[in-house]
C-alpha cells in the first residue's frame, strides 16, 4: 500500500503545481481586464497548495532513497534512453522548434497581430517546462566525492544550503514567492490598489517575471520527483548537488530581479 502511494506522488504534486501556475498566470494576465477575480481564481489556488502538501506527504511513504539499483529494476525499461537522445540533440531540435514557431507566429500576425503578441509568454512557459523536464531527468553519473567536494565546508553554511536543497523538500523559492505575488494580485483588485507599470531596469516586466518563476518551479519540482521516485517510465535517479547549485544560480538572478519589480510595482501602486 505504501508503495502504491509513494507512484502515485510524483502525479499529485504535478497537478498542484499546474493548478497554481495556471491559474495564477491566468489571473495576471487578466488583471487589467476584470474587475474582481472570481471565486474559482482561490479556489483553484488552493486546491493546488492542499494538493502540493498531501503530496509532500505521499512522497514521505516512499522508501528512504537507496543510491544502489535493486537487481529487479535493472531489466525495467528506462525512457532516460530516449531523454538522453533528445537532450543531445538539443541545439539542432531546438533550432527546428524555433523555426516552427516563429513561421506559425508570423502567419497568426498576418491574420491577428494582438494574438501573436499574447501566445508569445504562454509559448515560452510550455518551452521552459518542456526544458526543465529534459533537464531535469537527464542523469549525469556523479561520484560521491565530487558531491561532497562542492558542499561548503562550514557547519553554518552547510546547514543553510541544506534548507534550500531541492532534493530534500518541493518548496522551492521560485513557489514561494510565485504564491505570494499571485495572492498581491488577488488581494489588490478587493482593496482597490492597482500595480504600477515598471520594468526592471527593462529586463523584464513583472509578468514576464512571473512567467520566469513558473519555469523554475517546475524545474525544482522535476528535480525533486526524479531523486525520489520514477516518473513517467525515466527512473529514479540520485540527483547531484552541482544540478542544485546550477538551480540556485538561475534563482538568484531570477528571483532577485522579479522580487525587485514586484516590491516596486506594490510600493508605487495607486
Amino acid at each position: 500500500m505504501k508503495n502504491i502511494i509513494g507512484k502515485f506522488a510524483p502525479y499529485v504534486l504535478v497537478v498542484g503545481l499546474f493548478c497554481i501556475v495556471l491559474d495564477g498566470l491566468w489571473i495576471v494576465e487578466s488583471y487589467d481586464s476584470s474587475v474582481s477575480y472570481p471565486r474559482e481564481a482561490f479556489v483553484y489556488l488552493l486546491i493546488g497548495m492542499c494538493l502540493i502538501v498531501i503530496s509532500y506527504f505521499f512522497f514521505k511513504f516512499k522508501k528512504p532513497l537507496s543510491i544502489a539499483i535493486p537487481k529487479d529494476c535493472e531489466a525495467k525499461k528506462d525512457n532516460r534512453l530516449y531523454i538522453r537522445k533528445v537532450w543531445d540533440k538539443r541545439e539542432e531540435l531546438g533550432e527546428r522548434a524555433m523555426a516552427v514557431l516563429l513561421i506559425t507566429l508570423v502567419i497568426i500576425a498576418v491574420f491577428d497581430f494582438g494574438l501573436a503578441v499574447q501566445l508569445l509568454l504562454p509559448i515560452l512557459f510550455c518551452g521552459m517546462v518542456v526544458v526543465a523536464f529534459l533537464y531535469a531527468m537527464y542523469h549525469e553519473e556523479m561520484q560521491m566525492e565530487d558531491d561532497e567536494q562542492l558542499k561548503p565546508k562550514t557547519a553554518k553554511v552547510r546547514k543553510l544550503m541544506s534548507l534550500l536543497d531541492y532534493r530534500n523538500h518541493l518548496f522551492s523559492l521560485s513557489l514561494l514567492l510565485f504564491i505570494i505575488i499571485i495572492f498581491s494580485y488577488l488581494f489588490a483588485k478587493d482593496l482597490g490598489y492597482t500595480f504600477a507599470e515598471i520594468s526592471g531596469m527593462n529586463v523584464m516586466t513583472l509578468e514576464g517575471g512571473v512567467y520566469s518563476l513558473a519555469g523554475l518551479i517546475f524545474l525544482c519540482g522535476f528535480v525533486y520527483i526524479i531523486h525520489h521516485v520514477d516518473f513517467l517510465g525515466v527512473r529514479q535517479a540520485r540527483q547531484s548537488y552541482e544540478k542544485v547549485l546550477r538551480i540556485h544560480f538561475l534563482e538568484l538572478g531570477f528571483v532577485g530581479i522579479v522580487f525587485f519589480i514586484w516590491l516596486i510595482s506594490l510600493v508605487f501602486s495607486n
